[in-house]
Parts: structure tokens; sequence; C-alpha cells
């Protein structure tokens, strides 16, 4: 299933590639833009999803696959970044960028969160494991200890 997500994460950076091209040649078109804009986030949130959906189970390709994905969106900002600073639309971008940021910080503080919240369910499951098979233990002596009272009398 991971690996169905990140080949979409893929396909849509690569069309970002494309309307990077188109950007370019549209002069002073905020609606360009926007849609470009519209198109990173959706690829940026998609990779976001990948990650936090499947933390500390991916595997070696799926993890290099991902990693390659955030260089691709970091490589297509720096090319928007500098369009639209040649269009004149750098307050724009700047804003833009900062919500981008927020998401990208809160999305980092969601996965450190779902790193441990696992660290910790992985040692209460040991917890549990530890007490049941000491209770069973206890169990077992009781019932030879019971055993052998009935022996005796």
């Amino acid at each position: 299933m991971a690996i169905a997500e990140i080949a979409a994460c893929i396909a849509m950076i690569k069309g970002l590639n494309d309307a990077i091209a188109t950007a370019k040649q549209a002069k002073d078109n905020a609606s360009a833009f926007a849609g470009i804009i519209n198109k990173f986030a959706k690829a940026n949130d998609a990779v976001m999803d990948v990650e936090s959906k499947h933390v500390g189970r991916l595997s070696v390709e799926d993890s290099m696959k991902i990693q390659l994905a955030k260089r691709q969106l970091s490589t297509f900002n720096q090319q928007l970044k500098d369009v639209m600073l040649m269009q004149g639309l750098s307050g724009d971008y700047h804003e833009i960028m900062n919500r981008v940021e927020e998401s990208r910080l809160a999305h980092e503080k969601k996965i450190k969160r779902l790193k441990l919240q696992r660290k910790q369910r992985a040692k209460d499951i040991q917890l549990i494991l530890k007490i049941v098979g000491i209770a069973f233990c206890v169990l077992g002596i009781l019932v030879l200890v019971a055993g052998g009272f009935k022996l005796a009398a």
C-alpha cells in the first residue's frame, strides 16, 4: 500500500516540473502561480501523509523514494522562488512559504510524537506480556501446590 502512495507522490512531483516550465512563460499571471502552489502544497502534503502513516515501517527502498521526493520538492521550491522573485511576487512567495513552513514544522512534531507513541506502545506491550507470564507462572505454582496437598491428604 505504501508503494502506491509513494508512486502517487512522485507522479505529483513530476507534474510540478511541467507547471514550473509553464510558469516561466506566464509572466505576471498570478492565477498560474496559484495553481502551481496548489499542486506544490498537495504534493508536499501527500509526501508528509505517507511519511506519517508509515513512520518506522517503510522499507529502505521506500524510505529512499520518500527522501528523493522531498529533495525534488525542495528543488521545485527553489525554482518557484526564483520565478516568483523575477516576476515581482516576492511578498506573495514569502507569505505562502511561511504557511508551508508552519505546516512542515507541525508535521515534524507529529512524526516525533508518533515515534514516541510507538516506542511507548512497544514498552507497554512488553510489560503486559511480562505480567501475563508471571501470572501464568504463579497460577502454575498454585496448581502444583494444590495438587501436592491433594496427594498428601
